[in-house]
């Protein structure tokens, strides 16, 4: 059965650089691309033996479809910010001209999928389908790992909530999704892959019923405090919306047929971490 060998791994941060290493644990081949500034080196030290870590120019399509062409890449795992709308699109069709036969775009969070971009480019979801190359698209939720950031907990210990904070949200640890990315990407034949959504969920609890979890009190905000407060407060407001569940329907404005976590089961026997059993509660 054919699967994929050859990999390139656009960024090196949270989720990319635990990809990077999970796909070479498996065998693969893995090409590490980061930006111009310094990183590289950084990077080439916490990656395993085998991984090619080089510095580049994203928005060079000459240097780029060169470099997946040198080195046979079959699939490009962009793990970019997300509101990189026009780059990610300039890479996927990058990609594209250079032989690649699968993209993941940078999506491994909350449900987009019905959401328009802030810019007047295509989203990338709709800029593959026109371009008509195949994705795989991976929504985990929020990172167990990010909950002391996102509740402000590590600010002043109390969960803090902005809204109600009642809507069930799915929460998986990086390492976790990165295994699951990895799992699949070099198990499962091209034609199980092409165009499908793969829906994660190592826990779920709503954002108000972390106080219980983790024994503290719970304070309603207008904003969470601390570094990066608007990122935070944003994602617990787009959590007020259902999204934060990986199986959302934003059609239906209601948890979907594809339930959150449905696809878990394709990593067989792994077990997925809690909350509880991260934080040891």
């Amino acid at each position: 059965m054919r699967h994929y060998t050859s990999f390139a791994v656009f960024g090196a941060g949270l989720i990319g650089a635990p990809i990077a290493r999970e796909l070479r644990a498996r065998g693969a081949s893995v090409l590490v691309l980061t930006r111009p500034g310094g990183c590289a080196v950084t990077v080439k030290k916490n990656m395993p033996e085998g991984v090619e870590v080089l510095e580049m120019d994203y928005a060079n399509e000459e240097e780029v479809t060169g470099l997946l062409e040198r080195y046979a890449v079959e699939v490009v795992v962009s793990t970019m910010s997300s509101a990189e709308v026009a780059l990610q699109n300039q890479v996927a069709t990058t990609a594209q001209a250079a032989g690649v036969q699968l993209f993941a775009p940078s999506e491994f969070g909350i449900v987009t999928e019905g959401c328009a971009p802030k810019t007047e480019e295509l989203c990338t979801m709709d800029h593959l389908k026109a371009i008509q190359l195949p994705f795989a698209r991976f929504y985990a939720g929020f990172y167990i790992e990010t909950i002391p950031a996102l509740t402000g907990f590590s600010v002043n210990g109390k969960i803090n909530v902005v809204g109600y904070g009642n809507m069930p949200c799915s929460f998986t640890a990086s390492d976790d999704v990165a295994g699951f990315v990895a799992h699949v990407l070099t198990t499962l034949p091209p034609e199980e892959l092409f165009n499908q959504t793969f829906r994660l969920q190592g826990d779920r609890s709503t954002i108000s019923d972390l106080g219980a979890l983790f024994r503290t009190e719970v304070e309603y905000v207008k904003e969470v405090p601390g570094r990066m407060s608007e990122l935070w407060t944003r994602m617990q407001s787009a959590a007020e919306c259902g999204v934060g569940s990986t199986g959302w329907d934003m059609r239906l404005w209601a948890e979907g047929t594809e339930h959150a976590g449905c696809t878990n089961h394709l990593w067989e026997d792994h077990q997925w971490k809690t909350i509880r059993s991260f934080y040891r509660l």
